[in-house]
């Protein structure tokens, strides 16, 4: 299997949570929906197109709990009458006819967030995301979960992903819980912060979400695990998303 590498960084990035409602906490990674409208944005593909025809992707994605930063913003709903059909020359202009109290809005921010994604995508747009990655070519600006944060790709390499055999690894990414058996003893020997995460996973055309649960640890570093979804790719040891 070809995986694409490439490095993800930017100023600031959010990932709304799904239970997060007004309180708009973030996860501490993008999940791998965030990452296919991505690489949809890269090809300029429609919103709804990139889960669709990108579905059957590969995605890796490695990085370390960003600092966090809690950003407020004041917000202001008026509701206006409806202009009339007749137009008076003394006619003066209209109040609004309801004025909320502002509303202030708290939002998680990640600070300086970066990351290490391996992709591979079907064809015909695994060559394409590739050249467009070297030549800096997207075709809408990628961002960090919201528009108004814009995220810079950097490529890295295109190389070859081995299957290993069912084994003991450190799996140096984010992975499914369900792919996984910790090695307890050898993650309190190395005083590892392993986080339990429950992010996005796929999404339908019609934006119904599933959800499935992973391990990322603090810093980014190896989790000790029994597993036989690994695959080896230098001296990295990964398991897809």
């Amino acid at each position: 299997m070809r995986l694409i590498s490439f490095k993800l960084t930017g100023r600031y990035g959010h990932y709304l949570r799904a239970e997060g409602g007004v309180s708009a906490t973030t996860y501490p990674a993008p999940p791998r929906t965030a990452i296919l409208g991505m690489l949809g944005a890269v090809l300029g593909l429609e919103k709804d197109q990139a889960p669709r025809l990108l579905e059957p992707s590969h995605i890796a994605l490695k990085g370390r709990l960003p600092q966090i930063h809690r950003h407020s913003a004041k917000f202001r709903q008026e509701s206006i009458d409806r202009l009339s059909i007749r137009i008076d020359r003394k006619q003066k202009g209209r109040k609004p006819a309801s004025l909320e109290l502002p509303k202030i809005i708290s939002q998680e921010w990640l600070f300086k967030p970066e990351y290490k994604i391996w992709c591979s995508i079907p064809d015909p747009y695994h060559n394409e995301l590739e050249s467009r990655l070297k030549e800096r070519r997207w075709f809408f600006q990628p961002c960090l979960g919201l528009s108004e944060m814009p995220a810079d790709l950097d490529y890295l390499a295109t190389e070859e992903a081995l299957p290993l055999p069912e084994g003991r690894y450190s799996l140096d990414c984010v992975f499914l819980q369900e792919n996984a058996a910790l090695d307890i003893a050898r993650i309190f020997e190395h005083e590892l912060v392993v986080h339990s995460l429950r992010m996005p996973r796929t999404v339908t055309p019609d934006r119904i979400f599933s959800h499935a649960a992973y391990y990322m640890e603090r810093d980014s570093r190896p989790i000790p695990v029994r597993t036989d979804h690994a695959f080896q790719i230098r001296e990295e040891v990964l398991s897809f998303l």
